[in-house]
């Protein structure tokens, strides 16, 4: 009897302790994730100017002569002119359009954030055997400890 009270309780503890596994949690994760792209920044150069101040004079034989002259041009600016034999003044102004790129950097911010949702999950058969086992076999010490103690009570009140 005693060997079976030992492989009774050796099989009740065991199946307590080993019937159900502790579950896995959630955690919420937040990843930020910053992307640079490296890229060219079109700059527009501002507009030239250049001007032209001339003095021109007719000489004794009806030629036209040019006598004083003053040209201011920008950098860019590419000024021409041109006086011919006839007194006719031609001039041309030509400025080519410039974009200047300078290199600069664009930054793109994604956040992605997980949440954590709880799922209720249920048993296998083994656990509902397991719960099920434990339930009858506290029942079963219960009412073999019931059983003892008035045994032992009513062997102390008969004596």
């Amino acid at each position: 009897m005693r060997s079976f009270i030992l492989t009774f309780f050796t099989i009740v503890f065991c199946s307590v302790f080993l019937g159900c596994k502790t579950g896995k949690h959630l955690t919420s994760d937040n990843h930020t994730q910053i992307i640079v792209h490296d890229k060219l920044i079109p700059v527009f150069k501002p507009a030239d100017s250049a001007s032209i101040r001339a003095l021109l004079e007719c000489d004794s034989n009806g030629r036209v002569v040019l006598s004083w002259l003053d040209m201011v041009q920008s950098e860019n600016a590419r000024l021409w002119f041109k006086l011919d034999s006839m007194g006719n003044l031609m001039a041309d102004f030509k400025v080519p359009s410039d974009t200047v790129f300078i290199p600069g950097k664009d930054s793109t911010i994604i956040q992605k954030t997980v949440q954590m949702v709880e799922v209720e999950k249920e048993l296998t058969s083994w656990q509902k055997f397991c719960v099920a086992f434990t339930v009858v076999g506290l029942i079963l010490i219960v009412l073999f400890a019931f059983f003892k103690v008035r045994s032992i009570l009513k062997s102390i009140i008969w004596q």
